[in-house]
């Protein structure tokens, strides 16, 4: 049996639940109904996120009641880490942007097996834009009800390679770091933006990157938790792109600590990846980065 055969149910189920709580989080955003609370760490939560993360895991559980789940709005459940199989979840990513009300959040679901995912759904509630994929059986996409294929386009040799990063990604501090690196790439440009990292800014008719980047100057700073990580890795791989950290390697979830260190490197096609990959490499020591010891 092949990888999308054996995961289609999961893949089915991961999809049902990731519209649910996106009419969930619909109603709260038309309504403008959420309530907003801080939690201990000072980030925001929202009524809207804790509705989508109720739905998310009654969805999953009912489903696969043997499989743990790791999300943003729950409690940690150490008995993920004696399962192979894991849920990764993010109710809301961009909670600021749905309090902010600029539409740009989207609900987040991977299950991990291993190390890493094998099925993976963004969905975008006020754009009706759900992306997902399964490992090995490439991505798709699917607007309005209609759904196929999604590929990225490979950059082009005539066209500067778009390298973007952010504020949640180490900007401004990074920037001298990604402006030696960019040097080195031909032809290249560098933004900046106030966004994290999301498939959408890859999908043909959106296209605003061509590169995502997170590096943190002075150290190598845990700054992403995996909810964050898990669902576009595997999209970004299966739609002809790769995610890795800045020294080439792939990132693993289901940890003690679900934080990734050593930052990202997203790009919609493998040269363009390596290209970075090799930049990165002349440049990173000098700005005091180092890989962390396995």
């Amino acid at each position: 049996m092949s990888e999308p055969e054996r995961y289609a149910r999961e893949l089915q189920v991961a999809e049902t639940a990731a519209l649910r709580a996106g009419e969930k989080i619909l109603d709260f955003y038309s309504r403008q109904s959420a309530e907003v609370h801080e939690k201990a760490d000072g980030s925001l939560v929202t009524d809207a996120d804790l509705a989508a993360d109720h739905i998310i895991r009654e969805t999953l559980q009912m489903a696969f009641p043997s499989d743990p789940l790791l999300t943003e709005e729950g409690a940690d459940d150490s008995q993920r880490l004696q399962s192979e199989r894991c849920w990764i979840v993010d109710p809301i990513d961009g909670t600021n942007q749905f309090i902010e009300r600029t539409g740009d959040f989207e609900v987040l679901i991977a299950l991990i097996v291993g190390s890493r995912p094998v099925v993976s759904v963004v969905y975008q509630p006020t754009e009706n834009l759900l992306i997902s994929a399964v490992a090995g059986g490439g991505a798709m996409i699917q607007k309005d009800g209609e759904r196929r294929p999604l590929r990225f386009a490979a950059v082009s040799g005539a066209t500067p390679s778009r390298v973007v990063t952010s504020t949640w990604l180490g900007a401004p501090a990074n920037l001298p770091l990604l402006d030696r690196m960019v040097s080195l790439i031909q032809p290249a440009e560098l933004a900046t933006s106030n966004l994290g990292i999301t498939v959408r800014r890859f999908v043909p008719e959106q296209q605003v990157a061509d590169v995502l980047i997170g590096v943190h100057v002075g150290g190598n700073a845990i700054y992403a938790w995996e909810w964050d990580f898990a669902a576009p890795d595997l999209i970004v791989s299966e739609a002809g792109g790769a995610t890795t950290d800045l020294f080439g390697r792939l990132h693993q979830y289901n940890k003690p600590l679900p934080r990734n260190r050593d930052g990202i490197v997203m790009s919609v096609d493998r040269v363009t990846h390596q290209q970075v990959l090799k930049s990165l490499e002349q440049v990173l020591s000098d700005f005091g980065v180092a890989p962390t010891p396995a």
